[in-house]
């Protein structure tokens, strides 16, 4: 016989068995194929219903008013910049020439939204000012040298205008538009060539394009301007680098893209 005992099979040791059993049941059965319930996605806690979006359309109008919500941009810019007290006698009056431009353009636009059926948008773009403008204008405070910054802001807001037109001008359906809107962004690229030379006029053209090495960025860090940046026009983001250093090395840093499904200024839209 042997000397091993039997294990104890007490009501305690049953009822755990048993419940392990029980448990890997529900396992088998929840893993089948053939269970009932609903089938909407679960979700945790208690939050308010997803909003519906409206509906939208890209056509004519949304790019017109797209487009003079740059302009009215361009403005506020030039107004918060005005106000810094930092740009020399000549500078203040080529922004001033600017902000003359960017009105003049900003009415030339309305007839042209007219024409295409849509009502003007006659405010800066809401997605830019938040996403962009206002950040830029917060990384201003405790600057090292806000001259500086202030050109350079300039100049990325003037190309960034030159390359929002050469990519909306294209998809413009009725095309007796797309002549007067490239007009106005040619002039948005003369601002940027202007503001370029003044920033850097020691080089006002690229030297890659005169068969030199590529320069991107100055001695200390900032991308370099120039009034002839490219044999073409550029649709890529604009890099701008403002502010001081933080501890780290690093200064606020961001890329200006050319309008997208967030930045258009849809019909329902209004200031």
């Amino acid at each position: 016989m042997s000397n091993i005992p039997n294990p104890s099979l007490d009501r305690r040791s049953l009822l755990r068995n048993s419940g392990i059993v029980l448990s890997f049941g529900a396992i088998v059965a929840a893993c089948g194929g053939d269970r009932g319930g609903s089938s909407d996605p679960g979700r945790l806690g208690v939050a308010a219903p997803a909003p519906t979006l409206p509906a939208v359309e890209l056509d004519d109008g949304v790019l017109l008013r797209t487009a003079q919500s740059l302009e009215y941009t361009a403005i506020a810019v030039y107004d918060a910049a005005a106000g810094l007290d930092v740009l020399s006698a000549a500078e203040l009056a080529l922004v001033q020439r600017f902000v003359s431009d960017h009105q003049r353009h900003a009415d030339d636009l309305g007839a042209l939204i007219a024409r295409a059926d849509a009502e003007e948008f006659t405010c800066p773009n809401p997605f830019i000012m938040d996403r962009a403008v206002i950040p830029i204008l917060a990384a201003f405070e405790g600057s090292d040298d806000l001259h500086r910054d202030v050109l350079n802001v300039a100049y990325a807001f003037e190309s960034l205008a030159g390359a929002s037109y050469q990519a909306l001008v294209s998809e413009l359906a009725d095309t007796s538009l797309r002549t007067p809107a490239m007009l106005i962004g040619s002039e948005e690229h003369r601002h940027a060539a202007a503001l370029a030379a003044a920033i850097n006029p020691d080089a006002l053209i690229n030297p890659v394009l005169l068969a030199g090495d590529p320069v991107d960025v100055d001695g200390d860090g900032f991308p370099v301007p120039y009034a002839v940046p490219a044999t073409f026009g550029q649709l890529t983001g604009i890099e701008l680098i403002v502010g001081a250093p933080s501890d780290e090395g690093g200064r606020f840093t961001t890329q200006l893209q050319t309008p997208a499904d967030n930045t258009f200024v849809y019909d329902h839209q209004s200031c």
